[in-house]
């Protein structure tokens, strides 16, 4: 999980370990057990989601790199061929064979 949420669930549970410890300190303050039970409910939501957008994030890496590895395969192809015709042939006809450069 990120930094962030790693922090936010360790602050909560402290929070909610603590007050469920003087919850009847805090009840005239309007804190009651189903609230911080649905505190809990929400990290545990929270850290699952968070574990699901970490794999997430490890396979777009994967999905990427391996993209930029075929781009990397395509963009050399294509100048291995634009050069046999730039070689091959003067400046005014290598638009008819695709190729747009001006030199």
């Amino acid at each position: 999980m990120s930094k962030t949420i790693d922090l936010q669930v360790e602050k909560s549970r402290l929070l909610i370990e603590g007050y469920r410890k003087h919850l009847d300190e805090l009840k005239n303050k309007g804190v009651n057990p189903q609230q911080l039970d649905k505190m809990e409910a929400d990290l545990k939501a929270l850290k699952a989601a968070g574990q699901e957008c970490e794999l997430i994030r490890a396979n777009l890496a994967e999905k990427v790199r391996n993209m930029n590895d075929i781009l990397q395969t395509v963009k050399d192809d294509f100048q291995e061929q634009k050069m046999l015709v730039k070689s091959a042939y003067e400046q005014p006809q290598w638009v008819r064979y695709g190729i747009m450069d001006k030199r």
